[in-house]
């Protein structure tokens, strides 16, 4: 599996990383500066396999974002370690009404921000109006993160959000459903829902600067490629080992290897799949994550070609799946037969028949679609590394093989990765086609991926039901979107006939549901429906891996990739 390096090998690669990422350079800019606990502080040095455009987890969606804000702003409620249920924070209880749909907080007492500043109920509430800001900013790929709560396409009307209200009371904080909903805790256990200071927040709510919180540590440094945070001595909870986190990013897998084999790292972010075996050669130990992230194909349903669902199955139909997992994934990454993890227990044995490699099917649906060889923009990320795909223009290289051998004409839109991929591909347009991407899932729930993969056709939803509103004697609740109308050998399977309007009632109704089995039935179900409408094509559910030096004696191994570096474990 793995490769053994010569001293030679080595010797290309360290200059390739030399020439392309000084992280010597990066680490030592700051290093010099007063520590806040000692002359020396025992520094953790991490690689990110991605550039961090911003600190803001309001602006920016990416997981290296995220990763560096859950450091320094803390939420009401965290995630489990181990279970991902929510567990007190900020929050040190709530309870909630007999109708499940208020939640009343009661915050830690006696917290300081960073800045010196209180946290209160009052800066509760204003960090809940900046995320119904930037939930309604559809320019900006983040706003997905916030839509679980804050969008009315989780409600009955369409347009009532499922949070309503936000208020303080005697101290405590109170937020008001229009439902009840099992996720709704959970949700919050993201960091787009960390706490910020009011006072480094700007009239339109956006960050001034860095972001300031009350978690152990404070932005020192950040220039896009790296950035240092530094402890924070007025942290309410146990000193960490960990005084000094350095972020550096390194976009290519191989650099990353030969950074951590030369020391120049403690740890990094996925392993590629060649280097298991040399890191075990010298002595780094690599901590797998459960599959707890998905790699997938969107559809951009405004685009005409696509907006015709015998179109998408076609499609699905010409990928050959098995081959990319195996050739292109690390060992452990299963082919996908529905959007969420095989941890949730949700599989729909059904599904699989949807998306089964089939090119004769390929051909017959494009007969059906009435396909004429018009061309379908393909959007892929280039100069990045991403926990669902290492190598995206590998990954897409072989998907566009597939289609083209299919009959299907494939225009390459490649974008590197920091010129904003992930908000390219969420913008409104009629002229883009497929888009590669993914996630790792963000808290523990279904519809942390649902949400997700359904999120960017939000805009469509909302212009169809405006449209039934205008002319309520048209009969479109069988079809909000476009959807062909069944082919000869389809009229009898009425079933294939869903519409989005179906599904988000159905994934509403589920999270309503307290049951655990009841669950699992009714998102089994719904897995079905998404099968049967196509808005996305999930490809597999890739492993990744955390690389780790001998310096590090303990790692708190998250499957949703943003560890809470305080409580590492690093030798001086």
């Amino acid at each position: 599996m793995g490769q053994h390096f010569t001293r030679r090998r080595m010797l290309q690669l360290s200059g390739l990383l030399t020439a392309g990422i000084s992280l010597s350079a990066c680490s030592s800019e700051n290093s010099s500066a007063d520590s806040p606990t000692s002359a020396h502080p025992v520094t953790f040095r991490f690689a990110n396999a991605a550039e961090t455009s911003s600190l803001d987890v309001g602006t920016s969606g990416t997981l290296e974002t995220a990763r560096i804000s859950a450091q320094i702003l803390e939420p009401l409620v965290r995630a489990n370690i181990n279970t991902g249920e929510p567990e007190a924070s900020l929050a040190s209880d709530w309870s909630v009404s007999d109708d499940y749909r208020t939640y009343t907080f009661t915050l830690v007492s006696g917290v300081k921000f960073q800045d010196g500043t209180d946290f209160n109920a009052a800066a509760v509430v204003k960090n809940y109006q900046r995320w119904v800001s930037v939930s309604q900013d559809t320019a900006s790929n983040s706003h997905i993160e916030y839509l679980q709560i804050l969008s009315s396409l989780n409600s009955k009307d369409g347009k009532t959000p499922l949070v309503t209200d936000c208020q303080e009371h005697e101290g405590k904080v109170i937020f008001t459903l229009s439902r009840p909903s099992a996720s709704f805790l959970r949700a919050l256990t993201q960091p787009a829902f960390g706490i910020c200071a009011p006072s480094a927040l700007t009239k339109n709510l956006s960050l001034k600067k860095f972001p300031v919180g009350t978690g152990a540590y404070t932005v020192t440094s950040w220039d896009g490629r790296a950035a240092q945070l530094d402890y924070y001595t007025g942290f309410r909870g146990d000193k960490p080992t960990v005084e000094r986190i350095i972020f550096t990013a390194i976009p290519d897998a191989e650099k990353r290897f030969v950074a951590m084999l030369n020391d120049e790292v403690d740890g990094y972010d996925l392993v590629g799949g060649d280097n298991y075996v040399e890191l075990a050669r010298h002595g780094k130990l690599t901590q797998p994550r459960d599959p707890y992230s998905i790699c997938y194909i969107s559809f951009n349903l405004q685009n005409k070609i696509l907006s015709s669902r015998e179109m998408r199955s076609a499609i699905a139909h010409a990928v050959d799946r098995n081959f990319l997992v195996k050739k292109y994934f690390p060992q452990g990454t299963n082919v996908a037969v529905d959007f969420l993890p095989s941890l949730f227990m949700m599989k729909n044995e059904d599904t699989s028949a949807y998306y089964t490699h089939k090119t004769d099917i390929t051909a017959d649906r494009l007969k059906e679609a009435g396909y004429k060889g018009e061309p379908i923009e393909f959007y892929y990320p280039t100069d990045v590394s991403l926990p669902w795909m290492i190598s995206p223009e590998v990954i897409f290289a072989s998907i566009s093989a597939d289609l083209v051998k299919a009959g299907i004409n494939i225009t390459p839109k490649p974008v590197p990765w920091t010129d904003g991929y992930l908000d390219i591909i969420s913008k409104p347009s009629e002229t883009r086609g497929l888009a590669l991407t993914g996630f790792v899932g963000s808290y523990r729930d279904p519809n942390a991926f649902l949400s997700r993969v359904l999120a960017p056709t939000s805009e469509i939803i909302s212009q169809a039901e405006k449209t039934k509103a205008v002319a309520p004697d048209v009969d479109v609740e069988a079809s909000p979107l476009p959807v062909p109308t069944p082919s000869a050998a389809e009229k009898d399977r009425e079933e294939l006939v869903v519409s989005y309007r179906e599904i988000l009632e159905a994934i509403r109704n589920a999270d309503q549901l307290i049951d655990d089995q009841e669950r699992k039935e009714a998102y089994t179900a719904i897995n079905l429906k998404v099968a049967q409408l196509m808005p996305a094509f999930p490809l597999c559910y890739p492993v990744s891996a955390v690389a780790l030096g001998q310096r590090v004696n303990y790692y708190p191994l998250s499957a949703t990739a943003v560890s809470e570096f305080a409580l590492a474990n690093v030798k001086p």
